[in-house]
């Protein structure tokens, strides 16, 4: 069936769709994998339905890949996968209250705690379900979000023993570290580290030590530990465009839609709700079937671009709840029923990149991908090329 969709229709009934490379991704996860040494496992995340992706048919195929252990940010993402029959070791994000620490007994997850609040709802769901919960316990190191003060590290791990709660992983999480500047990381590496330390002197083994993410994984070698989450270079981006970009990841998403209407207008035609663009010379408007209904940003108004036979255009005038205006005045050739990309890849082969068109409206590509919205249906090609005419068939539909 379509994912996330209302009826399912024949596949060129679709005005605007999404199509999902699984194989991108098999090929961004060795190439993950290959930058991080043999002895240290890395556990892909797939939260927030695989930044977009699709998290049940993403995490099957990073299973086939190799993967043993996902990441998750709450416990509904989690059952959606133990529903869909994936059995892998499941680590959710999000520290538990009492409800999502009995669902994750349940369900046999593991969980994070950053706090004695976590520790009571994890120990209570243990009794209740008289099923052993996995702990990974969190410090902040300089993220300032979640996580225990570092100071706490063998108070915490020695209270988790007294009260029979069995701890798997120790964890963090790096701010900046797709940042320019590397020096930001560099310190925050040596508190971690010394966090691991504090564990194991009091006794902590054959735990998980983790603290990096995809960023962290490519360009801090002495962050690796014995384990790393890798998250937005699975699904074809790179971690910001700030930092170096010497690994080649593809673009695993790509949101297309259609031409539905075109018009010529003369000098100072104004455009869409509020009428904040005019056009600067007589230009030939096409009309798109996507909007922020769709999860196209309405920030992104006259700042973003999309592709039209292989040529950038502008967007123009606020982008509306189900459509939007480009400016294909440069490509005379547009007709009604072109296949526009905004963002992914073309059926040859072109790149519009979802984290540079995020970049244009200020913001960034994991953003774009994960609010696509449900209306959209997702399909699931073979190739990052499919034909131009309309997505694949019904039976590459998941």
């Amino acid at each position: 069936m379509i994912k996330n969709s209302a009826p399912e229709l024949p596949a060129d009934a679709y005005l605007s769709w999404v199509e999902v490379y699984l194989p991108a991704i098999r090929a961004n996860y060795r190439t993950l994998r290959s930058h991080v040494p043999a002895h240290v496992e890395m556990f892909p995340v797939v939260k927030a339905d695989a930044y977009g992706h699709g998290a049940v048919a993403v995490t099957r195929a990073l299973v086939d890949e190799g993967a043993t252990r996902v990441c998750v940010a709450r416990v509904e993402e989690a059952v959606e996968l133990r529903e869909a029959g994936i059995d892998v070791n499941i680590l959710v994000f999000g520290p538990p209250f009492t409800g999502q620490a009995l669902v994750a007994a349940r369900y046999g997850l593991e969980a994070v705690a950053c706090d004695t609040v976590h520790l009571d709802a994890i120990e209570e769901a243990q009794k209740a379900t008289g099923k052993p919960i996995p702990v990974h316990l969190k410090f902040d190191i300089g993220m300032g979000r979640i996580g225990a003060r570092p100071d706490t590290a063998v108070e915490m791990y020695l209270d988790c023993i007294k009260r029979g709660i069995q701890v798997i992983g120790i964890m963090s999480h790096f701010p900046c570290a797709d940042a320019a500047d590397a020096t930001i990381t560099e310190p925050m590496v040596g508190k971690f580290n010394q966090v691991c330390h504090d564990i194991m002197a009091a006794g902590g083994s054959n735990l998980y030590f983790h603290t990096s993410n995809t960023a962290a994984a490519l360009r801090f070698s002495d962050a690796h530990f014995n384990a790393v989450r890798c998250g937005i270079s699975l699904y074809g981006q790179y971690p910001s465009l700030e930092m170096p970009h010497d690994w080649h990841f593809s673009p695993a998403m790509s949101l297309k839609t259609r031409i539905v209407f075109i018009k010529e207008v003369p000098a100072g035609t104004p455009v869409s709700y509020c009428q904040t663009w005019h056009t600067p010379r007589p230009s030939r408007l096409a009309t798109l079937a996507l909007g922020y209904a769709d999860g196209y940003p309405r920030h992104a108004s006259s700042k973003s671009q999309f592709m039209v036979r292989g040529q950038l255009v502008p967007q123009v005038g606020r982008v509306c709840m189900d459509q939007l205006v480009i400016d294909v005045t440069d490509v005379p050739e547009a007709a009604i029923g072109d296949e526009v990309l905004a963002f992914g890849v073309t059926t040859d082969g072109r790149e519009l990149r979802a984290e540079v068109v995020a970049d244009m409206f200020g913001s960034i590509g994991y953003e774009l991908t994960t609010r696509i919205g449900k209306r959209l249906p997702r399909f699931y090609p073979e190739s990052a090329a499919p034909p131009a005419s309309a997505p694949n068939a019904a039976d590459n539909k998941q």
